[in-house]
């Protein structure tokens, strides 16, 4: 009896001494994960930045605009998307010689430009910005553009105008604004080209003709204020020592 009794306080003194298990950490006490750290955002180009901007401008189509003699192909690039640009080249007035121009929209009629360059060095300035088509959507700041007929033109101007007659190299090129507001006057920042046509529709043969000129506003041509309309529009910056 007195062995057992000794026995068992010696087991209990023995559990009394030893130390307790360390707990076990529960799923919640599990140390949180580390979230990986963004990688900092690339930092776009200059040029990049640049690019996007002209992408971004709305395009207004009002001539010469941004565009001057010193535009240059990477300009236009930028501006108008390099699959948009082409350079092209083109017969000189009665089939004398070539010239180079590059060409905005070459084939989209309503947006083509031509932007004509020196014939000797298509390194220098910019000679003229041309609308070939009529019906397009530039325009300059007057309100001048290709499609409008010669009524609308004269009305525009406030004065009559002097053209040569159909039918040639320089037919239908108006040579005398007599004074009006689309005159280009001495010392003027811009200086504007304007060729007439027959509409589609009309008999060019019985309209004027020929390398003489035509007033607007002559009685023998009661018709052509609807029978002519503005082909091409050229927008020029005079050189040095021309008027």
């Amino acid at each position: 009896m007195k062995r057992t009794l000794w026995a068992a306080c010696a087991t209990s003194a023995l559990c009394a001494c030893s130390p307790a298990p360390a707990p076990q950490p529960g799923p919640a006490d599990k140390p949180a994960a580390t979230a990986p750290k963004a990688a900092p955002a690339p930092v776009p180009a200059p040029a990049q930045v640049e690019t996007a901007k002209a992408a971004a401008a709305p395009e207004t189509w009002e001539l010469p605009g941004s565009l001057g003699p010193l535009t240059t192909r990477l300009e236009l690039d930028a501006r108008f998307g390099k699959a948009n640009v082409r350079e092209e080249t083109f017969d000189g007035a009665e089939g004398i010689g070539t010239y180079p121009a590059l060409v905005i929209f070459p084939d989209d009629p309503r947006k083509r430009l031509e932007l004509v360059l020196d014939a000797d060095n298509p390194d220098a300035p910019i000679r003229e910005l041309r609308v070939p088509t009529a019906g397009s959507i530039w325009h300059d700041a007057s309100g001048l553009r290709t499609g409008m007929t010669l009524g609308e033109l004269v009305a525009l101007n406030g004065a009559p105008v002097t053209f040569y007659g159909l039918g040639w190299d320089y037919g239908g090129t108006v040579q005398d604004w007599h004074g009006g507001k689309l005159a280009n006057g001495v010392g003027e920042r811009l200086f504007h080209r304007i060729t007439l046509a027959a509409r589609k529709q009309e008999d060019g043969d019985a309209l004027p003709l020929g390398d003489g000129t035509f007033r607007s506003d002559d009685a023998k041509w009661p018709t052509i204020g609807k029978d002519l309309v503005v082909a091409e529009l050229g927008i020029s910056w005079p050189h040095e020592g021309e008027d």
